[in-house]
């Protein structure tokens, strides 16, 4: 991973597998939720399950400064968090840099309002501009959250988007709708992307 400004943003991508119960998982990361909310550079968490794949969360945490989140993860008590997890779940994870951020409602808490997009792009510039045009589109349809575009500075063709509806109904109306239909086969042309279907699970800020 290239050398990084310790005062800038960082968002940390995890996706869990979990491999037993998962009300046993969720406890324990809400547990964990808990504890970096209330860490210094710690910014906000969002928690999505996946709809087709209901053992598989993809969990965002975003730093405000990157000496914050490699602090914490030098902790001890982060380290006997992640001991506890461990063992529940098989785990990739990513670091990212949010390129496009847009913020208007949270997604219904436990809605199936939320689509991941998986994407490995030919062309940086034509790509986030696709993006973004698939964010104006989502916005005239009606009921739309928000998006965030995550690109990876791990793997630097890789980038995570991240969509919300108000509601489970207002995300089904525009993924039914040529408009954005037509917007995310305009994006696929700058980038091989795979998209997921996830329920809101947690949105949650740092502890003042």
């Amino acid at each position: 991973m290239p050398d990084r400004d310790p005062n800038g943003p960082i968002t940390v991508v995890n996706r869990f597998e979990v491999k037993g119960d998962t009300a046993t998982f969720e406890r324990e990361l809400r547990r964990h939720h808990t504890f970096l909310r209330q860490r210094p550079g710690f910014d906000f968490l969002v928690t999505v399950r996946l709809v087709d794949l209901p053992r598989v969360y993809v969990h965002f945490g975003h730093w405000s400064r990157l000496s914050g989140f490699l602090d914490t993860a030098h902790d001890d008590a982060f380290v006997a968090q992640v001991q506890r997890l461990g063992p529940l779940v098989d785990t990739e994870a990513d670091q990212a840099l949010s390129v496009d951020r847009t913020l208007r409602a949270n997604a219904a808490v436990g809605d199936p309002a939320v689509v991941l997009l998986s994407c490995r792009v030919r062309d940086h510039s034509a790509f986030e501009k696709a993006y973004v045009a698939l964010g104006e589109i989502s916005a005239r349809l009606g009921g739309f959250g928000g998006s965030d575009l995550l690109r990876s500075v791990v793997r630097p063709l890789s980038y995570t988007g991240v969509q919300w509806w108000r509601d489970a109904a207002h995300c089904d109306r525009a993924l039914a709708s040529d408009a954005y239909r037509a917007a995310l086969a305009d994006l696929t042309a700058h980038a091989a992307v795979t998209t997921a279907r996830g329920h809101h699970l947690a949105y949650e800020r740092a502890v003042d």
